[in-house]
């Protein structure tokens, strides 16, 4: 793990609902708990939960979002759409870098992300493009079913998916590329609903409990920071603007001289999907966090103008043959699609071969929970606190201080961005305390939880010791402790302080 603490947010989502915490309920959370459910998942495979949790989930989730690809676009694409289009969803799912890094940044951080745009992009091909054939009702029920479970998985993925995903409904609708049958109504119903039981009975998420999180964050995001992000994701995305526009207007120009082609969809509702598709995605960008131009839905957009380049002349060769045209595709598919691509097959190379050829040391990081969490000695991602190479000493340093303290049953509580040592050590995770913390981002000084709530239930607090010009969001800890510093003073007492970190201890 080139960029290392973000993933530890993760683990210690799992670990505190196989211990029976229950997001939204148990803990706060302002992103969706499908990711955190996955690992859990994972880790419930384990004989002894590790990092290999989060590959774990991945591949459950991998089979899910393959399969729902495949029986999506089978109906609406060419063998080899299909299959091109279900090995890209495959990558995005289990790339090992978050979207818009370079391939050697090796990570799961901000995995929900990566859940999020799969989901959405299946979604937006379900909707926006036409069968080749009528598949009766019967098929209206299976696509509306898949239709209701794509909603439903992206609610509990993360809310600004959910969002443009009935946005993208809306918009299929309108342009009836997604017919207005009672069978696909009946099945989506039906498919949200599903979701939804299965969330609540097997993993006791209450929509309430999420919703309640989800507006505490909204309270605790400025919005110069979010306007900022959303003008970087249209400058990321001109070039797919600009050869999208190109490519319409050959399109259009080429309907001219055949007036007598008689597309399925008309020239206009390709063109206002493929721009619900390019804005929706850069609003989507602009609520999380360097994406770039990995926006892994824009694939549509090629989806959209190939099959419409099809239906328009399939008699025409001409049409078919023309360059500007065959140019302009191939551009589209150079900006939008082979960045993503290229760089998730390489971040999936590069993890292996460092594997390969780096089998990773007994003890690097002292935990058994750990012990294949890997960090590279020549890693200078400025993470959390410290330079990443720096992390596992860091990391060790603060398990050592804790078994010279603690009893089994103790409950640690840590002033940083997540809690890495409840699942390390195997101790009881503290309740109410929230699974991350991101100034501005989750908590804010007037929106953020009660100390009480926050540090009741721990008998231990580890709070980071900053040093000056080393790594990342020592502005949360301060702004941390300065909400909290006055309940701390009162009831906690200092226990012992080591280079890395200060123990209190309940007084």
């Amino acid at each position: 793990m080139v960029a290392p603490w973000d993933n530890f947010i993760l683990l210690d989502g799992g670990y505190r609902i196989i211990l029976g915490q229950v997001p939204g309920t148990d803990f706060t959370n302002p992103i969706g708990p499908l990711a955190y459910e996955l690992v859990s998942l994972g880790m419930r495979v384990q004989a002894v939960p590790s990092l290999v949790a989060l590959t774990y989930g991945d591949l459950m989730f991998l089979g899910v979002t393959a399969f729902l690809a495949w029986i999506v676009a089978w109906p609406r694409m060419r063998l080899v759409s299909a299959l091109g289009f279900t090995i890209f969803i495959g990558l995005v799912v289990v790339a090992v870098r978050p979207l818009g890094y370079a391939a050697d940044t090796t990570s799961y951080a901000m995995l929900y992300n990566r859940y999020g745009w799969v989901l959405y992009t299946i979604l937006l091909v379900l909707v926006l493009l036409r069968p080749r054939e009528d598949a009766g009702s019967r098929g209206d029920l299976v696509h509306g079913s898949i239709l209701g479970v794509l909603i439903g998985l992206s609610f509990y993925c993360k809310i600004t998916y959910f969002l443009v995903g009935v946005g993208a409904v809306v918009v299929g609708l309108v342009l009836d590329t997604l017919p207005r049958r009672r069978g696909i109504g009946i099945g989506a119903v039906a498919g949200f609903l599903a979701v939804g039981m299965m969330f609540w009975l097997v993993f006791g998420i209450r929509v309430t409990g999420y919703l309640g999180d989800l507006a505490t964050s909204v309270g605790a995001q400025g919005g110069q920071q979010r306007l900022s992000m959303l003008a970087n994701s249209v400058f990321y995305t001109l070039p797919v603007t600009a050869f999208t526009i190109l490519v319409l207007c050959v399109l259009a120009k080429t309907r001219t001289r055949n007036p007598d082609a008689r597309p399925k969809l008309s020239l206009l509702s390709v063109s206002v999907a493929a721009a619900y598709v390019l804005g929706s995605s850069v609003l989507v960008s602009a609520g999380n966090a360097g994406e770039k131009t990995d926006l892994p839905a824009l694939v549509v957009i090629v989806l959209l103008l190939v099959g419409y380049q099809a239906t328009t002349a399939p008699d025409q060769p001409a049409a078919r043959r023309s360059k500007p045209l065959l140019l302009g595709l191939i551009a589209l598919v150079v900006v939008a699609v082979v960045p993503i691509a290229s760089r998730d097959a390489l971040s999936i190379a590069n993890s292996v071969s460092y594997h390969l050829s780096h089998p990773p040391r007994d003890g690097q990081l002292a935990s058994e929970h750990l012990r294949d969490f890997t960090v590279p000695a020549n890693s200078t991602w400025e993470t959390a606190y410290r330079t990443a190479n720096q992390v596992p000493g860091m990391l060790n340093d603060g398990m050592a201080l804790l078994r010279r303290h603690i009893q089994p049953t103790d409950t640690v509580a840590v002033v940083a961005m997540t809690n890495p040592f409840s699942f390390a050590l195997s101790l009881p995770p503290a309740r109410g305390v929230p699974l991350w913390w991101d100034v501005d981002i989750s908590f804010d000084a007037n929106t953020h939880l009660d100390a009480a709530q926050v540090f009741g239930s721990a008998r231990w607090v580890m709070i980071p010791r900053m040093v000056a010009g080393q790594g990342c969001c020592q502005a949360t800890v301060q702004a941390m402790l300065d909400l909290y510093d006055p309940y701390l003073s009162t009831h906690y007492v200092e226990s012992e302080r080591t280079d890395s970190w200060l123990l209190l201890v309940r007084a």
